[in-house]
């Protein structure tokens, strides 16, 4: 049995590839870590892999980068505490100055929407100890407070309870992410009709 056969000597690397195999052949073979080699295509695309992001990670994207959800909703707070029902992930004002919570999970999880809900309860009987506690921030208290739900994906059967819910105004975002020479790079997608 040929040594190359067996599984290969520093000899295996020298022969030439088949046709079409140089291209994909940086895929098999092995790269130092932390390394990626970049995947192009002939027509000057490139091939984008996915990623993925953690809680905290995401935190900090949506509150440094004003407007990434949506033109002119600016975040004013993380974490929130709002005892029974956990914490507000963000705390933001849209354009009308409506105050907006911000709740997202980086997997699937149908328990986002109750949480969100919970979220939304607590800020409504609480308004005016949020009113002292954003005293600065420019807030329209005559429009009630929306829900942005954001999540890598919804079920069907969220997507089903959604259509039922007349009030609060929830927003849906799916994102995605995917892997960029800067580190995760993510795409929020808005999704109509739940």
């Amino acid at each position: 049995m040929d040594q190359n056969e067996a599984g290969g000597s520093a000899g295996a690397q020298d022969r030439p590839l088949g046709r079409g195999l140089e291209e994909v052949s940086h895929l098999f073979l092995s790269h130092r870590t932390g390394e990626s080699p970049p995947l192009r295509a002939r027509t000057g695309i490139t091939v984008l892999r996915p990623a993925s992001v953690t809680r905290d990670r995401l935190a900090n994207i949506l509150m440094e980068c004003d407007g990434a959800l949506e033109e002119g909703l600016r975040p004013i707070d993380a974490k929130v505490p709002c005892p029974p029902c956990g914490e507000i992930d963000l705390l933001a004002v849209d354009r009308a100055s409506r105050l907006t919570i911000i709740a997202f999970e980086t997997t699937f999880n149908d328990g986002l929407l109750l949480r969100g809900l919970g979220h939304f309860d607590w800020l409504v009987r609480n308004m005016p100890n949020v009113q002292r506690m954003y005293r600065g921030q420019a807030l329209n208290v005559s429009l009630p407070p929306r829900l942005v739900l954001l999540a890598p994906q919804f079920s069907a059967l969220v997507r089903s309870v959604a259509r039922q819910i007349t009030r609060p105004q929830i927003d849906w975002v799916r994102y995605h992410t995917v892997d960029v020479s800067g580190g995760p790079g993510i795409l929020f997608e808005p999704v109509a009709g739940a």
